[in-house]
């Protein structure tokens, strides 16, 4: 009887985790959980992108609903959305992270392209991205009024994005 169940042990380990992996084909990768969500945004201390001897933190932040996002000039998708952002800071304000970039490369990407960001943080390092979670560019975060972090978006910020998920959770925030 032993010799039977170590004999097939292998096969239902790998039984399992064919299931397992199986069933991570069915999740939406950009619904990815994040721990911060209900938490503040993480204490930072870094330079503003288009002023290097200014250092911003969440203090610095908007007293109403804003977007972070997560953005670098070397990112396709980031390029992709940003028309869209730069007609959503007509109406939210929007806080830009420059992850992992060279600030001067960045700065030419928003001379280039439009400024949607009310303000704009280097993170060349990656520091604030890593407080995060930040799992690669871009990434687009709701954050209340008070610095709560109530919504993460992985991936393109498309406009049915927008339509369907971040409108309803903003329309939430803004109600009294």
């Amino acid at each position: 009887m032993n010799r039977k169940v170590i004999f097939f042990l292998p096969l239902i380990l790998l039984l399992g985790v064919c299931l397992l992996l199986l069933a991570g084909l069915h999740q939406d990768p950009k619904k990815i959980a994040s721990a911060l969500i209900d938490k503040p945004v993480p204490e930072f201390y870094q330079a503003n992108l288009l002023d290097s001897r200014q250092t911003l933190s969440p203090k610095d932040f908007p007293k109403r609903p804003f977007l972070m996002n997560i953005w670098g000039s070397w990112c396709g998708y980031c390029r992709q959305e940003h028309p869209l952002l730069m007609e959503l800071a007509q109406d939210i304000p929007i806080i830009g992270v420059d992850y992992r970039d060279k600030p001067q490369n960045g700065i030419e990407m928003l001379k280039r392209m439009g400024n949607p960001y009310a303000l704009v943080i280097d993170d060349s390092r990656g520091e604030l991205a890593l407080k995060l979670g930040v799992d690669g560019a871009p990434e687009t975060y709701l954050v209340d009024a008070n610095g709560i972090i109530r919504y993460r978006h992985s991936g393109l910020l498309d406009r049915e994005t927008w339509q369907n998920t971040f409108m309803p959770q903003l329309n939430q925030l803004l109600q009294p």
